[in-house]
């Protein structure tokens, strides 16, 4: 996976924050503008899963702070658990679970393996129509939206899809809260609340799948 250090000021804490699928840094940028006070955490970004671990550097970063606590969306919930970390002290899941490919606690099979098949500019749109439903007037999600390519998007997908179809790696951390968007299109509720039985959840009625528009600021990651 690619990383990238977005906030690093010598806090004595670290949120790493693991994006979407398809998604790229402009998340972060948009959220360091939106959110200006980090409070105790600097903020490193994780996306792009079509290699498994942190990057060497970044994860030799992590090792210098007091306590890292980590913030995943979406497949960025997958990709969290099967990345190798260690020393995680908190971990909130935002419209995501370690289910990707699962009819009854993710993504249903034949959904997930039509839009890998027929990725494409078209099915893009179609997709963030979803992702941002309620939100199609919402000047902010310009600022968002991932500018890869559909091509590049479709070959992390392919490459997530490979990794779902073995058993995740034992972590040595939990997620301690999930956050479920009442209004998600893509992991769907019902969906969500299987995949966490046990888990502390918070369901958020007006939340679609982007959840960001949703959430008061730092105060809310990690909870």
């Amino acid at each position: 996976m690619k990383g990238e250090w977005i906030v690093r000021g010598g806090r004595p804490s670290l949120l790493l924050l693991f994006n979407g699928w398809g998604m790229d840094r402009r998340l972060a940028d948009w959220i360091v503008t939106a959110w200006p006070d980090p409070g105790t955490h600097d903020l490193a970004l994780l996306y792009d899963y079509r290699e498994p671990h942190l990057p060497e550097g970044l994860a030799e970063g992590m090792l210098r702070y007091d306590g890292v606590d980590l913030v995943a969306w979406s497949l960025g919930v997958h990709a969290a658990l099967g990345s190798g970390i260690s020393g995680i002290r908190r971990a909130v899941a935002l419209n995501g679970t370690p289910f990707p490919v699962d009819g009854a606690r993710g993504i249903p099979p034949e959904i997930f393996g039509g839009t890998l098949d027929n990725w494409s500019d078209a099915a893009r749109s179609r997709f963030e129509r979803r992702m941002f439903a309620g939100l199609e007037r919402d000047g902010r999600i310009a600022e968002v939206r991932s500018a890869r390519s559909p091509a590049d998007q479709q070959e992390e997908l392919r490459a997530i899809a490979a990794r779902a179809a073995e058993p995740l790696p034992e972590a040595s951390w939990r997620f301690s809260k999930a956050v479920v968007g009442g209004r998600d299109l893509v992991f769907l509720p019902g969906n969500q609340l299987a995949a966490w039985q046990g888990t502390p959840t918070e369901v958020v009625d007006a939340m679609p799948h982007f959840p960001f528009f949703h959430l008061d600021g730092w105060r809310e990651v990690p909870g």
